[in-house]
């Protein structure tokens, strides 16, 4: 950050101080003549790289109040600027606060206009500035310090602020906490008797003037509080007694600094550092000067912001550096660690390997034989599985009996199995061994003339028996001749009923 100055300026002088933290050092005057013009160029050479306000304290200044109608963006813009050259045509240091809206009618908002009306005063100054390239972050006048004066608890109803400065006695009304004007009056001489003398005069003349204009009530003491170094206090008392018009109280200087957080506090009432502190401290939101003035101060900022975003863009890349290297780090010790444990296992497999007892086969050998014991081991299980998976079914269609059963181990299903009418598993693997069997059943006697019923039961069982998803199904021979070619044999001849008989085939997945 730059070093900030503050150049306190009034009609005889311009005074640079230098405002470091809570400290304030007077770093000289200028008078407004060609030699103090000259030095004021030198000591900008000098500071070239400082950031300069303008503290304005004059007493060529002027305060109007204004309400215009609710409006915001361009339209307030044009607004606020035909009023402000209305009431101070001819000079271009002029600016409007807004002071909040009217809480009766139409809710208007209120603007305190304001205006430095000698710019003449300021043009040498600023003239140098510019050659100099000096950075002018702006020109602010001391009226609108003083808002930040005093607690908010001291801000309520209408009251008067005596403040003394190099350039003589302020006198600021405020209503509430909003400054409504403020005039400056000359003094020569600075002692106590002269500033208490003054500070009496100055105020009823304001307590004249502000009730001709209606501003504050007759019948009530109008609250003024002087600001001033606690040695000055007696003889303001004295000459400052409260009346029917006027309460007056005494504001220490030295604790309203130290409240502020000014380190060296003043060593009499003149305030001129307490107010270039305040200043640097907490800025107006509007200041006087011109694009123009503050050019090289918005270059500046334009500077300032591209240097803080590459530094935050260094900053974040050094973050994310130093983040990614202890993420390399944690990676590296972690393959160190498994490339450990790999020959720590390594180890302990070769130590395991010896300790076997040895063999005359080969590991291909080995794993070939491992192979087909496996297989073994799956035939070892016989028809077992698919012959508790039939006695199910059979459980399940009671009428059926069974005669016989042929089977038999294979690793491939027979060809037979074929055609639409194989129930088959929803997911009948494709590669076996399967215990595969072949099946001759016969039907109830009592279903020797319902052949519609032989079919339709068989196919039933058929469906039971296939529903498991490793087990596949067709029926080789129905209990019903279905073929055309068969001879027909004379319904006379006296036989004796048989049961109706049928073959299916089966096969399971061990």
């Amino acid at each position: 950050m730059p070093e900030r100055r503050v150049l306190f300026f009034d009609n005889a002088r311009l005074t640079a101080y230098q405002v470091r933290g809570g400290a304030i050092l007077n770093e000289g005057s200028f008078a407004a003549d060609e030699g103090g013009l000259t030095a004021f160029g030198e000591y900008l050479r000098a500071h070239r790289r400082s950031l300069f306000m303008i503290l304005a304290d004059v007493a060529e200044e002027s305060f109007q109040t204004e309400d215009i109608p609710r409006s915001s963006g361009r339209d307030r813009q044009a607004i606020v600027r035909r009023k402000l050259a209305q009431h101070f045509y001819g000079t271009p240091y002029a600016l409007a606060q807004s002071q909040g809206r009217l809480k009766t009618g139409r809710r208007d908002e209120r603007l305190l206009l304001m205006a430095l009306t000698q710019p003449l005063h300021f043009e040498p100054w600023t003239k140098i500035l510019q050659q100099r390239r000096a950075i002018l972050a702006g020109i602010y006048s001391l009226p609108q310090l003083l808002q930040n004066l005093l607690p908010a608890a001291q801000s309520v109803g209408p009251w008067l602020l005596l403040t003394l400065t190099h350039a003589g006695l302020r006198q600021s009304f405020f209503d509430g906490d909003q400054l409504r004007f403020s005039r400056l009056t000359p003094l020569i001489g600075a002692s106590p008797a002269t500033v208490a003398v003054a500070a009496a005069g100055e105020a009823a003349k304001m307590h004249q003037y502000l009730a001709s204009q209606r501003l504050i009530a007759h019948d009530k003491p109008l609250t003024t509080r002087l600001l001033a170094h606690a040695d000055d206090a007696a003889a303001l008392r004295a000459h400052c007694p409260d009346n029917v018009s006027l309460h007056f109280e005494i504001v220490d200087l030295s604790d309203t600094a130290r409240r502020l957080g000014l380190r060296s506090p003043p060593a009499g009432s003149q305030a001129d550092m307490l107010f270039c502190h305040l200043l640097v401290r907490k800025p107006p939101s509007g200041q006087f000067a011109q694009a123009d003035g503050v050019g090289f101060f918005r270059l500046w900022q334009t500077r300032f912001a591209l240097r803080s975003a590459a530094g935050l863009a260094l900053a974040s890349a050094a973050l994310f550096a130093v983040h990614a290297g202890g993420e390399a780090l944690q990676l590296g010790e972690r393959a160190e660690t498994a490339r450990q444990q790999a020959r720590l296992n390594q180890l302990h497999y070769v130590s395991r390997m010896e300790h076997l007892p040895k063999i005359s086969i080969g590991t291909a050998d080995l794993r070939a034989l491992v192979d087909r014991y496996e297989k073994v081991a799956l035939r070892a299980q016989g028809p077992g599985p698919l012959l508790e998976h039939l006695s199910r079914s059979l459980d399940a269609f009671p009428s059926i009996a069974i005669d016989r059963i042929e089977w038999a181990i294979a690793e491939r299903i027979d060809p037979a199995f074929g055609g639409a009418d194989t129930v088959r598993g929803a997911n009948f693997p494709a590669q076996g061994p399967y215990a595969q069997a072949t099946v001759d059943a016969r039907l109830p006697v009592g279903m020797v003339g319902d052949q519609r019923g032989q079919l339709a039961l068989v196919a039933e069982f058929a469906q039971h028996l296939g529903a498991a998803p490793d087990v596949l199904v067709k029926v080789a021979q129905q209990p019903i001749d279905t073929q055309s070619g068969k001879t027909l044999k004379s319904g006379d001849e006296r036989v004796a009923p048989e049961a109706p008989r049928f073959v299916f085939r089966v096969v399971r997945k061990l």
